[in-house]
């Protein structure tokens, strides 16, 4: 853990691209590029911004109850119909059910009443303007932010800001990485096959773009 005594979550299996590409070249139904970092995060901002849903593999899985930005599905907070699309489309449940928002240092405090860092999404909080992130906040204005440090998760931290160059706000709607009655997305093998068996836009593993 870190001097505060947190606990680090990232403690589960991480791949290297060498056992991504391993996978990837099994399945004849994808087609998939390998970009730079940088080339990544831009590609996964401007999907996420025009309104594509991104599941998004990276390093080592989390542990405990909540996606903090390694095992995530990914969606922009801004369309108000992004909810009720991610229910039906990936999540096969009821519409009510909320997303997190992730939002970058720095802007948590522009945009909910945030007092501390929140890096294990484990606090409600209010948004300043409910009517803001729609799919991301309850209808009382209330939800669970999950506040991101680039000390705590560098790639994740660089998607939001990149998300903050091209919408203005550093700010993603997340959910975990699995379909309904699953536990979380552990392999890459298993991240290619719920894709495949998903109507999720697009799958980023490692640096690579996955899509159908």
């Amino acid at each position: 853990g870190d001097k505060k005594g947190n606990i680090d979550p990232f403690l589960g299996p991480e791949y290297s691209d060498k056992e991504v590409k391993k996978e990837l070249i099994k399945f004849k139904n994808i087609k998939y590029l390998k970009l730079s970092e940088e080339k990544i995060i831009q590609k996964t901002a401007s999907l996420i911004n025009s309104g594509n849903i991104v599941a998004w593999f990276q390093g080592k899985m989390e542990f405990g109850a909540r996606a903090l930005g390694n095992r995530s599905i990914l969606a922009t907070p801004l369309d108000s119909k992004m909810r009720t699309k991610l229910n039906y489309v990936i999540k096969k449940r009821e519409g009510f059910r909320p997303f997190a928002p992730s939002v970058m240092k720095g802007e948590d405090t522009k945009w909910f009443k945030v007092y501390e860092d929140i890096p294990y999404m484990n606090q409600v909080v209010q948004a300043k303007n409910k009517d803001k992130f729609p799919s991301a906040t309850h209808v009382d204005g209330s939800c669970r932010v999950h506040t991101v440090t680039f000390n705590q998760n560098k790639k994740y931290y660089k998607l939001l800001k990149e998300l903050k160059n091209i919408s203005k706000y550093g700010v993603v709607l997340n959910t975990s990485f699995n379909l309904k009655d699953q536990t979380i997305t552990m392999t890459p093998k298993q991240a290619i096959q719920r894709y495949i068996n998903s109507d999720i836009d697009y799958l980023i593993i490692n640096n690579y773009l996955i899509y159908n």
